[in-house]
């Protein structure tokens, strides 16, 4: 266990000083001005700012919760902010997190399953063992998960009222940071019906705990809309959900079943995770089916969001985990019970496979377009235009949609939309003393910018414009 947690957490770890020009640059940059923006400007979780807010004072964002941006910012206070500072935070909840799913699964099945279940979180889940590091709520978001789970499994065994307030603190902050992460009641409703049966459907834990996520989500983000309100800022609450052409159409199934495939779960995974579902079933395992169930009406409600992003399905690895793991050792028996192997036989055969889930997911993380690999163009613009703008200056990006550059700047700005780039929008921004960038390649937004301004600086990547 020592071990695989200290290769797990290096493996996390190695990247954390890359800049946040890597997988997701978009969405880690948001999360990373909110933090920093607690720290220059508001320090209040309440009220997350943006810096794509163009000349307005405030930046106040429609979002969920910003905990992850929130406890940055606070550490930062001591430490100084850094997007080094981020990453560590997230790689650092990684063995609480393992620790927990071990004692979960172990408490289940047993320590083999355990142990096996360990090993495929720390190194054979790719996309988890990238998000892990990155600067974005996912890595809180499975931690709280996986505490979830334990903690409805220890209130299960020892009917303490300490773990039943530990499992609505965490499905709380879950419910106002990432509603969608809230299929977790899936297996926890599983692992009611376990103990209940049909009753668990009236247990008034279970009905203590819904309404007490709903009620906190329906307050938070009652609030967060009063916020897009004040400034017309949000992150897009409810352009993710349902679309019924999508889910009808043979690519959204074909591109999430590729996910699971390469990216979730990797092949290893998703082999031995279909058996364990089976081998769950079985046994009238019900935390596992149903989460599993939870998870399939997930990717039918917020079609649009799975569609376009792949962490949107990470809500499915702490199950997927305990899957693999119950499948991997299942079969491994039956086969071993066979063939009559021997302990030490089953335990080779065991290491094998898992090794090559390792494998696997160091060959999806090295691949050709790796998540891992930084945009240099994005660094070179960084680095030339930072000492060309003075200190009160904002910059508009023409024909680009990621403020990943505009928080590598440290400056506020916008980020125009295709019906912005008009001649009167450029001339309006030129005038505030703003700084227009485009790509190089885009001629027409060239052609409109060379009569109304002169050129700060320009390289074959970019060009920007500023005031005659």
């Amino acid at each position: 266990m020592v071990a695989l947690l200290t290769v797990g957490l290096m493996a996390r770890a190695a990247t954390f000083q890359s800049p946040l020009f890597d997988f997701h640059s978009w969405r880690q940059a948001d999360t990373a001005s909110i933090a920093r923006n607690f720290g220059e400007e508001r320090f209040n979780p309440l009220y997350p700012q943006v810096d794509v807010r163009g000349d307005r004072a405030h930046g106040y964002v429609e979002t969920g919760l910003e905990l992850y941006a929130f406890l940055v910012a606070t550490l930062a206070r001591v430490a100084g902010f850094s997007t080094h500072l981020g990453r560590l935070l997230n790689t650092l909840l990684f063995p609480f997190a393992a620790l927990m799913l071990y004692r979960f699964i172990k408490a289940r099945y047993g320590q083999w399953c355990g142990l096996a279940g360990l090993y495929i979180y720390c190194l054979g889940l790719p996309l988890t063992l990238f998000m892990d590091r990155a600067f974005m709520n996912e890595a809180l978001l499975a931690c709280l998960t996986i505490a979830s789970l334990r903690a409805a499994q220890c209130y299960l065994l020892a009917k303490n009222a300490r773990y039943l307030i530990a499992l609505l603190i965490t499905t709380t902050l879950i419910a106002v940071v990432k509603p969608t992460y809230l299929i977790v009641w899936g297996p926890i409703l599983g692992l009611f019906v376990e103990q209940y049966g049909a009753r668990a459907l009236v247990r008034w834990e279970i009905w203590l705990m819904v309404v007490t996520n709903v009620a906190a989500s329906a307050t938070w983000f009652l609030h967060a809309h009063s916020l897009y309100e004040m400034t017309g800022l949000t992150f897009g609450l409810s352009n993710k959900l349902f679309d019924a052409d999508l889910l009808l159409s043979w690519r959204y199934h074909s591109k999430i079943a590729t996910r699971l495939f390469k990216d979730l779960l990797g092949p290893v995974g998703l082999l031995f995770g279909l058996y364990g579902l089976v081998v769950a079933a079985r046994r009238a395992r019900w935390a596992e089916p149903l989460g599993v169930a939870a998870f399939l009406t997930y990717l039918i409600v917020i079609t649009f969001g799975n569609f376009h992003h792949n962490y949107y399905q990470l809500p499915i690895a702490p199950i997927g985990a305990v899957l693999s793991a119950l499948g991997l050792t299942e079969a491994v028996r039956r086969i071993g019970d066979a063939k009559q192997w021997s302990d030490d036989r089953r335990a080779y055969a065991c290491a094998a496979i898992l090794w090559i889930a390792a494998m696997s997911t160091f060959a999806r993380s090295a691949s050709f377009h790796s998540w891992y690999e930084v945009d240099q163009t994005k660094v070179r613009i960084c680095e030339q235009l930072r000492p060309l703008l003075q200190r009160s200056q904002r910059v508009a990006f023409a024909n680009y949609r990621s403020p990943d550059i505009l928080f590598c700047l440290h400056r506020k700005g916008w980020l125009l939309r295709d019906d912005e780039q008009t001649t009167a929008r450029f001339a309006a921004l030129l005038q505030k003393g703003a700084v227009v960038v485009t790509e190089r390649r885009y001629e027409d937004t060239v052609r409109l910018l060379d009569p109304l301004g002169t050129p700060v600086t320009s390289t074959p990547e970019f060009v920007a414009y500023g005031a005659r």
